[in-house]
């Protein structure tokens, strides 16, 4: 039996042809977390695509991943994390927050964030102050309060976690408290700046220069 190429189930594009020899191979497969896993992957790939015809058929294909295969932990739930950025992406929030939440569950639940970007929760965050009701901002303080600080490695991660944080209480009318976090944000920006100086290859130490003039605000209230 001919070897089946892993290139079938990591399509950039889409087409009736493509659809046809992905469903062949699908069948072929008897591993249903294999199934599962090339659902996912293909599914993610064409969820990151520019062109929205593609990306319905990523929700399409991640849809039937977690109403077919529902026991295949690995896959579901970097699937349903993906999810969660695309529909933040199309300012979705409630449906992005939902999709964050389960993510956030499982890792507690399996008191483990692997396979996942490590911080789904603060995704959650995010997506419950951008719904902005008294309600969410309330639970989106408890996360922030409840995130493990230590898994911030990198300055960059420090920036972003202070920033969500300073911007969550701040909209929650905590002056002090957002203040904190806003100068901490800025002390992990400064250094940022100067790491890009030193290294001004590395693209990856940037901080988001729309936000710093609110959190400079935030900083001196």
């Amino acid at each position: 039996m001919k070897k089946i190429q892993d290139s079938f189930y990591k399509n950039k594009t889409w087409s009736a042809k493509t659809d046809s020899y992905f469903e062949e191979q699908l069948r072929r497969t008897r591993s249903t977390v294999s199934k599962a896993e090339y659902l996912q992957i293909q599914g993610c790939i064409l969820l990151e695509s520019a062109e929205p015809k593609f990306q319905e058929v990523g929700l399409v294909l991640l849809q039937r991943l977690l109403d077919d295969y529902p026991n295949e932990y690995v896959s579901i739930i970097t699937a349903q994390e993906k999810l969660g950025d695309y529909f933040f992406k199309k300012l979705d929030f409630q449906a992005a927050a939902e999709k964050f939440k389960i993510v956030t569950d499982f890792c507690n639940k399996q008191h483990s964030r692997a396979g996942t970007s490590t911080t789904a929760d603060l995704k959650w965050a995010a997506s419950l102050l951008a719904i902005h009701t008294p309600e969410a901002l309330i639970e989106a303080s408890a996360i922030i309060t409840a995130f493990p600080v230590p898994l911030c490695k990198t300055e960059q991660h420090i920036f972003n976690y202070n920033r969500l944080a300073a911007f969550i209480h701040a909209a929650m009318n905590q002056p002090a408290t957002a203040a904190q976090y806003a100068k901490a944000a800025l002390a992990a920006a400064e250094k940022i700046k100067l790491a890009a100086v030193n290294n001004p290859k590395n693209e990856a130490v940037k901080a988001n220069e729309i936000f710093m003039n609110r959190l400079v605000e935030i900083a001196n209230h």
